[in-house]
């Protein structure tokens, strides 16, 4: 069986943040243009060589109920984990992906490595949310 046709992958999973910084006034935005606060995204590392500031995300958009595929920003997403996809949609949205993509498979070696990245995301995560507290209490750079 090939990775585009199994019956479950492991992915990394996040939601998407209440609350963050926007523009040069630091004005504070709920969720993004494209997702609600708190709505499940899957994730894929696809820019590496740019730190992983810019991720892949597969989620149900604020206006729809069809899956989309963006670039967003890693630091508007939080609570960054571990998850077993078993989802038709998103394995399909998965399997239909460009090439330069990376969704994991489901071997014990693809969980291991989004192990290895969740403490690191999950640490800036709770950097940028204390950030965004900051602004909220209005506090000034």
């Amino acid at each position: 069986m090939d990775n585009t046709e199994q019956e479950w992958r492991w992915c990394m999973v996040g939601n998407i943040v209440d609350t963050h910084i926007y523009g040069e006034n630091h004005e504070l935005m709920h969720g993004t243009k494209h997702f609600r606060p708190n709505a499940k995204v899957y994730i894929s590392l696809s820019y590496p060589g740019m730190g992983n500031e810019k991720v892949r995300v597969i989620g149900i958009p604020r206006h729809s109920k069809e899956y989309i595929e963006i670039a967003i920003l890693r630091r508007y997403i939080c609570n960054f984990r571990l998850q077993k996809v078993f989802s038709p949609a998103v394995l399909r949205r998965m399997k239909n992906t460009d090439y330069h993509m990376c969704w994991w498979g489901n071997t014990d070696k693809d969980r291991d490595i989004i192990n290895d990245c969740l403490d690191y995301f999950n640490s800036e995560a709770e950097k940028y949310r204390q950030q965004v507290e900051y602004y909220r209490s209005g506090g000034e750079k």
